[in-house]
């Protein structure tokens, strides 16, 4: 009996540090306030293959310019998903169209947490006014790659799309 008293202590220990270890790789998508994301880095993949963090997946600007530093803000949720608005350093010629940030969910697709360092992002690239003038196009001549969306792969959770610029939606999925 007294071996066993002894024993549980060290028991509880061992246990609540395991659970520690393996769930330190877990974190809930609602309580991210920052993403930083790199041009040509990799997210990370437990359940999925990890993708690029910054990937354009059209817009009448692709191909264009690649912003080699992204930060996107949670700015809270729609009641569904979480409200992101993302930023980089560029030319006044450019803005974000469409963005999507996806995160690899832990557990299952719809898990509202997700894998530590899985998030990331997916956008529309457009010309702003200014840089339609600077091509020598008028506004209203604006291009757009059409086809069909991609959804994003399995295991990972999209949330909703959210720009500070306000925009048409158009589904786009040519590449950069």
């Amino acid at each position: 009996m007294k071996t066993s008293l002894l024993i549980l202590p060290f028991l509880l220990y061992f246990c609540a540090s395991l659970s520690f270890v393996s769930g330190s790789d877990k974190v809930r998508l609602r309580d991210i306030e920052t993403l930083t994301l790199r041009e040509g880095q990799w997210t990370a993949g437990r359940r999925s293959a990890p993708v690029l963090q910054v990937q354009c997946v059209g817009g009448s600007a692709a191909g264009t310019f690649q912003p080699k530093v992204v930060q996107c803000y949670n700015r809270g949720s729609d009641g569904t998903d979480i409200q992101w608005e993302c930023k980089t350093d560029m030319s006044n010629d450019y803005r974000f169209g469409d963005i999507a940030v996806t995160c690899e969910g832990y557990g299952y697709p719809e898990d509202e947490y997700v894998l530590r360092g899985s998030c990331g992002l997916e956008y529309t690239l457009e010309y702003t006014e200014q840089g339609m003038r600077n091509r020598g196009q008028q506004p209203n001549q604006q291009q757009h790659h059409a086809g069909g969306a991609t959804p994003p792969p399995y295991g990972f959770k999209q949330s909703t799309q959210h720009t500070s610029t306000p925009h048409k939606k158009s589904v786009l999925s040519s590449l950069c």
